[in-house]
């Protein structure tokens, strides 16, 4: 699993990186400390307010860049008597 968490770290900084911000940029756009910013792209911060002011001035989905937090949620099929029923 650690693998798979690095890699969503690695993503987050290309992204950053190709939407012209470094750590302290997206820090000074966002409103937050450089520290906050460098938890919340290490997945170390959980805070959705921190999250989603990076999302917006990153003009990203938090799906997107937090897949592991926010991924879509699976659908399943249940089937009753009635019939099937859709989940999620």
């Amino acid at each position: 699993m650690r693998v798979i968490e690095n890699q969503y770290i690695i993503n987050r900084k290309v992204i950053m990186l190709k939407t012209g911000h470094s750590l302290g940029s997206l820090a000074e756009h966002v409103g937050h400390t450089k520290q906050a910013v460098s938890q919340a792209i290490q997945g170390r911060s959980t805070s959705l307010r921190i999250h989603r002011k990076i999302a917006e001035v990153l003009n990203v989905r938090l799906v997107d860049f937090w897949p592991e937090l926010y991924g879509e949620p699976t659908t399943t099929t249940t089937t009753t008597q009635g019939g099937d029923i859709r989940v999620g």
